[in-house]
């Protein structure tokens, strides 16, 4: 549409040549205003030029003045009264002639910056590393009182190098009726090349209902974590106990700048 309004404005300025300047009527847009419609109605055109292939079988030229009318609402216009406010500035070049040159720069400025919103956007987007979860057993699991082993549930996976960003151990737990332990916790221990060890723990509140527990390590110091271990279920095992784990998460996610959204682990996990 760019180009047909430039080239149609062009035509008139040569066919009409120097006409005497009027004022523009009360009732019309001014040349600041008669301006930012045409603008708009450019990016209506190129948006419509550059999603075809949302459009489907309908074509431009169908779907068009619906975009066009959008664009006059906001203006409060119907299209036979822009139309009518064309014509008087294509009657009055002098105007026209200004207002072309005040499209051309919105035009500039909007290309501008949509070109630093794109550029943003694609930063932005390549920043975000991926996400993997690589726990390959079961997400549910249980302690209860017919267990004899691994009544805290431990876990731990030789990682390759860990160096930045966060680690998270997540998790829906659950205390089962039979349950009679307490202060019970959830562990995870992060193991360095130089064999020192960061341990953090978050208390498990007694509780029937589904809850969620989280543990989060930031990893951003040499030397590079090489083993993630720790208990689901850390208590004391000479009482009764009985709770379930579900939606188990160990994840790992690379970053330059911490984030508690999202996280990755590379290497297998093993829970003994």
């Amino acid at each position: 549409m760019i180009r047909s309004i430039f080239f149609f404005l062009m035509m008139i300025l040569i066919a009409a040549g120097c006409s005497p300047r009027e004022p523009v009527p009360r009732e019309f847009p001014d040349e600041d205003e008669m301006a930012e419609i045409l603008a708009d109605l450019y990016f209506s055109e190129s948006v419509l030029d550059n999603r075809r292939y949302k459009i489907g079988s309908e074509k431009v030229e169908d779907v068009a003045p619906g975009y066009y009318k959008s664009v006059l609402k906001s203006y409060n216009l119907t299209t036979i009264e822009f139309d009518t406010i064309r014509k008087w500035y294509v009657a009055h070049p002098h105007h026209y002639q200004d207002v072309y040159d005040k499209v051309v720069v919105l035009l500039s400025q909007r290309e501008a910056e949509l070109n630093k919103q794109i550029k943003a956007e694609e930063e932005a987007a390549d920043s975000v590393p991926e996400l993997l979860d690589l726990w390959e057993l079961d997400r549910k699991l249980q302690v209860n009182v017919n267990d004899t082993s691994d009544r805290c549930l431990p876990f731990s996976f030789m990682a390759d190098s860990i160096q930045q960003g966060q680690i998270r151990l997540s998790a829906f737990y659950r205390y089962l009726r039979p349950d009679m332990s307490k202060d019970a916790k959830t562990t995870m221990i992060t193991l360095y090349a130089d064999s020192t060890s960061d341990t953090i723990s978050v208390p498990l509140i007694k509780t029937f209902e589904k809850k969620p527990v989280s543990l989060i390590a930031d990893i951003d110091t040499a030397p590079p974590v090489i083993e993630v271990s720790g208990f689901l279920f850390d208590h004391d095992t000479a009482v009764t106990s009985a709770v379930e784990f579900s939606e188990i998460r160990l994840e790992h996610l690379e970053s330059e700048e911490p984030r508690e959204d999202n996280f990755l682990l590379k290497k297998e996990l093993n829970v003994r």
